[in-house]
């Protein structure tokens, strides 16, 4: 037998191994050549530290304050005491009050109108209640976005406490950890994306490198997924041998990806001085991992620095359009966060380096007391991570201005939706942390914004319903005149009008923002631009009734006790079944109906006589028909909820050839992108895939590249291979558990791979 694929599977060069071959005749000669060798598992041995969580204690200022003096007595580079906070506060109050100004505006206005529409005391106020606490989140995150855009645009020039001003090289002995923690995801994806990522930094910052290490962080349960996921690993070896892949299973996946996270500290953690949260379908390039580093380095303040993924790749419709809509819009309203928040920003979980002794030391959350879903560890632990490091002192940046940084978003509605149940959750859960000690009133603000997002749903759809009931009401009645016609109209006018611009104002922005800067050809010229911004805004006014309908439902299901966990994402752009539309939305659908057919029945039951009055009395400009069109695209978007989320789903191969929904990375793609495809490509071809486990299985007893690998990560323990090779002389069966405990020992990977190989020959 030739075992010269065993030789070169250690690194060797095929003249190398042709010259040891002739020596190696028999499986014994291998295992006894390969025992010599140092060939050894790369992953380090744990330095484990006691963790616990923080003692909540301390107030913010305080904590700033003595972190400040404490770091200049030791002499590590702190620059300046900042001043930010104060700024942050004054534009914070600047916001509050617009925000108030403008809803009491908007409350008098409404108050006006309903008072003429005759409408029962207790209905009224529970409209002008509602309205003014939904007027008021739309208008504080429109107000935000004017003044921090204001801000914003002078750049981080223009930011004298911007982490850039005092960014610089890394001590020789500073470590980074770039940290992939995955739940069955697919191995060819997630290590497309870490060697990507690793070919950037040795690219763009060959001198630095070595700073770099990446970790593998796998929770999955299934077996067939962790010996793909060794696989891949391995051939990222093989791709950057000058970089360093780890890889580390947990025995128990407890509280999901923050106890991976946590597991990942507790045994790494003091070993590296930062670590880059990434998720499975993170992509970061090297210069703007180094960047960040940079800062870090220049100013022992900063705790987490957050940069603004750019959603990428999509192909399915509404993938494109979220994504489209994500870099326009989103990257301007990130600016503006920017410039509203400084060093008081949000942690969205992935994409963002951390201090890593800092946030061991004050970051990790206690399980909320009770059972879930409002007790245990919190499901959206990313924003609390953000306020307890800012209240023990460090600054917590979100920076948009660095670019070459990527994520994958859902593909289709089903997907957004589900992600959305659980960050629900999760900011539901923030409620328990609201009066926390020591946290600065800005996060704070964040919970409240947090959870009010999801609360909104639910008042939104209590107001429509009011709104058309009193509406209704008022036409049966014929009790009204031109004047009473006009104290409606002029309202409702002014209203709508107000709504159309807090809502639409970081289009507006967007727009304005990118004319400015020349850039509108990098989503396909200014026309093309203008006229996806048209259809993007118009699905949005289908979709939003859909989102309102099912975070309704998913509260009902929150205030009954029921529980979700955080499981695998789907993250291909393959399109919903009609089946899985049928079966998720038929039931959105069949509420669109029914209201659609009582509001319509219910106006169609005016009388005539009150027609022609409300005709006349409006100048011609109302007819009953026109308000049942009021509602015409709430309506629109329930009752055709299954159509809109198939033929969203699907992929249009001619939208990239139009270059509609395009984005400046489709225009100019960047490396680390290409790359990404090009390695899964290769993965997929050079290793097996989890969905296929007899395909896997076979790869791991038979490939010789996989043996020798797995061979240096074995351990020899007697006990088991005794009992495993009592097992197979028995013609017994091995478990799924038994053999993955064989895969790791030794003694037992020479015997299951020899007889893999005989078996293969023999046939």
């Amino acid at each position: 037998m030739d075992f010269t694929p065993y030789l070169t599977a250690t690194g060797m060069t095929v003249d190398e191994a042709s010259i040891i071959a002739p020596s190696i005749t028999n499986w014994e000669d291998l295992t006894t050549w390969l025992d010599t060798q140092k060939h050894q598992e790369t992953t380090p041995p744990p330095n484990r530290t006691p963790l616990g969580t923080p003692v909540l204690e301390t107030s913010w200022k305080a904590a700033l304050r003595r972190r400040f003096f404490d770091m200049k007595e030791q002499g590590e580079p702190v620059g300046e005491e900042p001043v930010w906070p104060k700024v942050v506060e004054r534009r914070r109050r600047i916001s509050l009050l617009v925000s108030a100004a403008l809803t009491l505006l908007l409350t008098s206005l409404a108050s006006e109108m309903i008072s003429v529409q005759h409408t029962q005391e207790e209905v009224a106020v529970a409209y002008i209640v509602l309205l003014t606490i939904m007027n008021f989140f739309m208008i504080n995150a429109f107000s935000k976005t004017l003044i921090g855009t204001w801000h914003a645009l002078k750049g981080p020039i223009g930011n004298p406490w911007h982490p850039k001003h005092t960014e610089t090289d890394p001590r020789p002995d500073s470590k980074v950890a770039i940290v992939f923690p995955v739940y069955h995801e697919d191995p060819h994806r997630v290590v497309a994306g870490m060697i990507a990522v690793a070919q950037s930094l040795q690219t763009n910052v060959p001198e630095d490198f070595h700073h770099y290490e990446f970790f593998l962080l796998s929770d999955s349960r299934n077996p067939a997924y962790r010996i793909a996921e060794v696989a891949a690993i391995d051939q990222a070896r093989l791709a950057c041998p000058q970089m360093k892949f780890h890889y580390r299973w947990r025995i128990s996946n407890d509280n999901a990806k923050l106890g991976n996270m946590t597991d990942f500290c507790r045994r790494w953690g003091r070993d590296y001085d930062y670590m880059l949260a990434m998720d499975a379908d993170s992509i970061m390039n090297g210069d703007t991992i180094h960047q960040l580093l940079r800062m870090m380095e220049g100013n022992h303040r900063l705790g987490i620095l957050q940069t603004n993924p750019t959603p990428v790749m999509r192909k399915s419709l509404f993938g494109r359009m979220q994504q489209f809509a994500g870099r326009l819009y989103g990257s301007s309203f990130s600016y503006a966060l920017q410039a509203m928040y400084m060093g008081h920003a949000n942690y969205i979980g992935h994409n963002a380096l951390i201090r890593t002794r800092p946030f061991m030391e004050h970051c990790l959350l206690p399980d909320l007391p009770g059972s879930k879903p409002w007790g245990g560890k919190p499901l959206s632990h990313d924003i609390v991570e953000a306020a307890l490091m800012a209240r023990a002192g460090y600054e917590v940046w979100f920076l948009p201005d660095l670019g070459g940084t990527y994520e994958e978003i859902p593909a289709n509605i089903l997907s957004f939706l589900i992600r959305e149940r659980r960050w629900m959750q999760g900011n539901l859960q923030h409620t328990r942390l609201l009066f926390v000690d020591g946290l600065h009133k800005t996060h704070r603000e964040n919970f409240i914004t947090g959870f009010m997002g999801y609360l909104s749903a639910f008042f939104w759809g209590i107001f429509l319903i009011i709104s058309a009931g009193s509406m209704v009401n008022f036409l049966k009645a014929g009790k009204f005149s031109q004047k009473e016609i006009g104290s409606i109209e002029i309202p409702a006018v002014m209203m709508l009008i107000a709504s159309i611009v807090f809502m639409l104002a970081p289009r507006f922005l967007a727009v304005i923002k990118t004319a400015k800067e020349k850039k509108a050809g990098e989503y396909g010229g200014l026309p093309k631009m203008a006229f996806c911004i048209f259809i993007e805004t118009a699905f949005s006014f289908l979709f939003s009734p859909l989102m309102m309908v099912f975070i309704t439902k998913f509260l009902w299901v929150w205030a009954k006790r029921r529980s979700i966990s955080w499981g695998t994402q789907q993250r291909d752009d393959e399109a919903l079944p009609w089946s899985a539309c049928i079966k998720n939305f038929s039931w959105s659908s069949g509420i669109g109906i029914i209201a659609s057919t009582v509001l319509f029945w219910e106006i169609m039951s005016i009388p005539a006589q009150t027609e022609a009055l409300l005709s006349m009395a409006s100048g011609h400009s109302i007819s009953t028909v026109s308000l049942f069109l009021w509602f015409s695209p709430i309506l629109a978007g329930l009752s055709g909820s299954v159509v809109i989320a198939r033929f969203t789903s699907r992929s249009f191969p001619v939208l990239e050839k139009m270059k509609w929904f395009m984005i400046p990375e489709e225009t100019n793609v960047p490396q680390e992108l290409i790359d990404t495809k090009i390695w899964q490509e290769k993965l997929a071809k050079s290793t097996p895939s989890p969905e296929d486990e007899v395909a896997t299985f076979s790869y791991a007893l038979r490939d010789p590249c996989f043996y020798v690998a797995q061979r240096a990560r074995s351990r020899r323990r007697p006990f088991l291979e005794r009992e495993i090779r009592r097992k197979m002389e028995g013609q017994n069966t091995l478990t799924l558990k038994e053999l993955m405990l064989a895969l790791y020992e030794t003694g037992c990977l020479d015997i299951l791979h020899r007889s893999a190989i005989s078996e293969k020959e023999a046939a």
